[in-house]
């Protein structure tokens, strides 16, 4: 199980430095949109819109790629981390329910659980 716990945090770098390229993507399109209207209510509703999206998006990626690392060190906090951001990424069709299922079935094995027990 440790090859597959090294999957799961090497997938979960992967991921949330997508989500990171995808927030950036989200933060500037909303921006550079608004600007193109040429309507100041536009330009203030879609860059705070824009903004609060491409935050949580962040968030969440800023979160997968910190317990990432720290489940590629067996921390034993990460794989709580690592659960919750699998469990939530299940709703992006169709990676996001393929790697989060999988790291759901890798991290609630039983044999993966020894392996965050002795690191505290």
């Amino acid at each position: 199980m440790r090859t597959h716990v090294r999957v799961v945090g090497i997938i979960n770098l992967l991921y949330s430095a997508f989500g990171l390229l995808a927030a950036a993507g989200v933060l500037l399109g909303g921006i550079f949109s608004s600007l193109a209207t040429l309507n100041p209510i536009v330009l203030i509703v879609g860059t705070v819109t824009s903004a609060l999206i491409a935050l949580v998006i962040g968030a969440l990626s800023v979160f997968g790629l910190v317990a990432g690392f720290a489940l590629l060190n067996h921390q034993s906090w990460a794989r709580s981390v690592v659960l919750f951001v699998s469990v939530l990424r299940l709703f992006r069709w169709p990676w996001g329910t393929l790697f989060g299922g999988y790291a759901i079935w890798v991290l609630m094995h039983d044999d993966t659980r020894p392996l965050f027990a002795m690191r505290s």
